[in-house]
């Protein structure tokens, strides 16, 4: 089998390098990047022409590092080197620099730095096709030692295992889902010739005596008909007896559902390449191979799937849900996610959103697939992740399992299957009575809810890099802290009396006081106080504004009521339940607060902004009732109210009508 790889592309290899530094010493000043840069240079090194391939010499990160393209090859390896044993230093800085593609892979944390300097070059499609070429990158020296290793395991097995033959699966072996730091699956089987005669021996013979394959190989029938865990613990004795096996790699068993050896290989260079390999697992084969049917059914220009599957598994790797290969790299916390997992969510969803069964897994190769079209059913990569992290954000992980296009009640298929119950519930595809996710922790889970939540936060920005997502909490913290300024309180005293005002800056949707007032009293169900006079009480462009009775905390605990709506009435869209779960709040005996409400129309204001007057009350519970119309209610609903407008929920029927009828 050939590695060579159409995606490696020498210069991008070989002349870019990172580096980076600190303040080691707290007294010292920090140097400009330009200023290492010049250093650089002063020690041997020659920088390539930063502008000619679109890197800047200045970080626009508080972080210190650069992405800097070197001359040649041989600077670059020597870079390696020297970043190793030596650094470099000015004054208390010290200074570190490797290639931007090492021996295995990128590292995740020089890829979003890599992407940071690009940011502004490019649109959001754009940077992150250039993600997935730059991630599936990685050096000749990795394919060779991969192909030697593969050659060594081939012909030990051959010596144990008679006509053995050893295919590559996974997404090493697949043109649409590989990386630069895929691990090698492989799965040993042993060809039939005609006319050959079936021999069997005691399996307690062969496990009392490992031994024997090594004058005797497993013959056809036994590989077969023993089972598979047996028979790799026989051939885990027998490698462990391999002096050449030994000395090339660490060798170990593991019992999973599917058992598996797995060998690493030991190589003074760094390298780190590891080879699962399984007998007789044509499921598995089976199983990968479906996973590239569905990526290559999709008929959208230049392909369109295979880059947003290979992103999602990514963001999860760059968020901690999976592990990286670099060891700082390696989670502090087990979560039991792996890739096959993420892909099979978004199966799922795009079948929930094509509506339709796409996948029929029991169908002959190459007719498991339906066609589909990326294009016509999401149009871009950004609206595709904007609808798929809304899809889970909403998705009861508590009580719903996968089941193909379907999401079930988990005790249902529990008592059909006899499947497991776990926090994540996933159907195998190949084996409905396999729970893929048994394993996968609570904590696991929680993470990647409020990861989901986080990363719809930040698409649902007017305006967002995509390279964001690659650290979710981070990003989303930072915009929330900006976005709490959208929301002032100050305190002024009138006729020795303090007094308590708000300003809220409204959303480009909320176009009308008429707009604002629906809000308000829909959504929050403030009422109207009729114990003031004043102007018209719907005139909240007026001086006087509008006086509201806060009852009701309709902000609070919406999420359970969510819920529980949700689940008696499956066919409400989700601004039909956000607007109808206020409906099912009690109110309070007294009112929480008594506040004015007006919405000038000035040209000196650059924003449209609500002016919140606290005449008495909880001013704090009023500032969470505005936070959560603004900042969840709005944002979560914002493509739907952008373009039916504010005054669509006046059609939306109150729970009480609808009970009542």
């Amino acid at each position: 089998m050939s590695f060579e790889s159409e995606l490696i592309n020498n210069y991008d290899c070989r002349h870019v390098v990172v580096a980076r530094w600190n303040q080691a010493d707290t007294t010292g000043a920090v140097p400009s990047a330009r200023a290492v840069v010049t250093f650089i240079q002063t020690v041997g090194y020659s920088l390539g022409n930063q502008q000619r391939i679109g890197f800047s010499p200045t970080p626009k990160d508080p972080n210190q590092f650069l992405i800097l393209p070197m001359n040649s090859e041989a600077e670059a390896k020597r870079i390696c080197s020297d970043s190793v044993t030596k650094g470099f230093g000015i004054n208390s800085t010290q200074i570190t620099m490797h290639p931007l593609i090492g021996v295995n892979g990128i590292r995740l944390r020089d890829g979003n730095d890599f992407m940071k300097t690009a940011q502004d070059q490019f649109e959001n499609s754009e940077m992150l096709d250039l993600l997935m070429i730059t991630i599936r990158l990685e050096l000749p020296e990795r394919l060779e030692v991969i192909e030697r290793g593969y050659a060594m395991i081939k012909n030990a097995i051959s010596e144990l295992v008679e006509n053995a033959s050893c295919e590559m699966f996974g997404s090493f072996a697949s043109k649409v889902r590989r990386n630069g730091y895929s691990d090698i699956d492989i799965n040993v089987d042993s060809s039939s010739i005609p006319g050959q005669a079936n021999s069997m021996r005691s399996l307690q013979m062969l496990i009392a005596n490992p031994k024997l394959l090594i004058e005797f190989p497993l013959t056809r029938e036994e590989l077969h008909s023993y089972p598979q865990e047996e028979i790799i613990k026989i051939l885990f004795h027998c490698f462990n007896e391999n002096k050449r096996i030994r000395k090339s790699f660490e060798v170990r068993f593991v019992p999973a559902r599917t058992p598996i050896l797995v060998f690493k290989i030991i190589d003074p260079t760094g390298i780190n390449v590891s080879y699962d390999v399984s007998v007789c697992n044509q499921k598995g084969v089976d199983k990968a191979s479906l996973l590239d049917e569905f990526i290559m059914k999709d008929k959208s220009h230049e392909n369109k799937m295979k880059n947003s599957m290979l992103f999602i598994v990514h963001w999860a790797r760059t968020n901690k849900l999976l592990s990286g290969v670099y060891p700082e790299e390696k989670l502090e916390i087990k979560t039991n996610l792996n890739s096959y997992i993420f892909n099979q969510l978004i199966i799922h969803f795009v079948q929930a959103a094509a509506n339709k069964i796409l996948v029929h897994p029991q169908a002959k190769y190459g007719s498991r697939v339906d066609e589909y079209d990326f294009d016509q059913l999401f149009t871009d990569h950004c609206k595709f992740l904007r609808e798929f992290y809304k899809y889970y954000a909403s998705f009861d992980f508590n009580n719903k399992a996968i089941y193909g296009k379907q999401a079930m009640q988990k005790s249902t298929l529990s008592k059909v299957h006899g499947a497991k119950e776990s926090p994540l519930m996933m159907m195998d595809p190949m084996d409905v009575t396999h729970n893929i996710s048994a394993n996968v922790t609570e904590i696991a889970v929680k993470r990647l809810n409020g990861l989901i939540r986080n990363t719809l936060y930040i698409l649902k920005q007017r305006k967002y890099h995509i390279n964001c997502l690659l650290e979710t909490n981070q990003t989303a913290v930072a915009m929330m802290k900006e976005r709490h300024t959208s929301i002032n309180i100050d305190t002024r005293m009138s006729e020795g009396v303090q007094k308590h005002y708000m300003s809220v800056q409204l959303h480009n949707v909320v176009r009308t006081a008429d707009d604002l007032l629906l809000l308000l009293t829909r959504v929050l169900r403030f009422d109207i106080s009729p114990d003031f006079e004043g102007p018209s009480v719907t005139d909240l462009q007026s001086t006087g504004g509008v006086i509201f009775s806060v009852q009701a905390k309709t902000w609070i605990g919406r999420r359970n009521k969510k819920r529980q709506l949700k689940t008696e009435r499956p066919d409400l869209t989700p601004l039909q339940l956000d607007v109808m779960c206020s409906d099912l709040y009690q109110y309070e005996d007294e009112p929480i607060a008594l506040i004015r409400v007006a919405m000038p129309t000035t040209s000196s204001t650059p924003f449209k902004r609500a002016y919140v007057e606290m005449l008495h009350g909880d001013t704090f519970e009023v500032r969470a009732a505005f936070h959560y119309l603004m900042d969840q209610f709005v944002y979560n609903n914002m493509d739907v109210l952008l373009e039916s407008g504010i005054q669509s929920i006046s059609n939306i029927p109150s729970l009480e009508t609808t009970s009542s009828s």
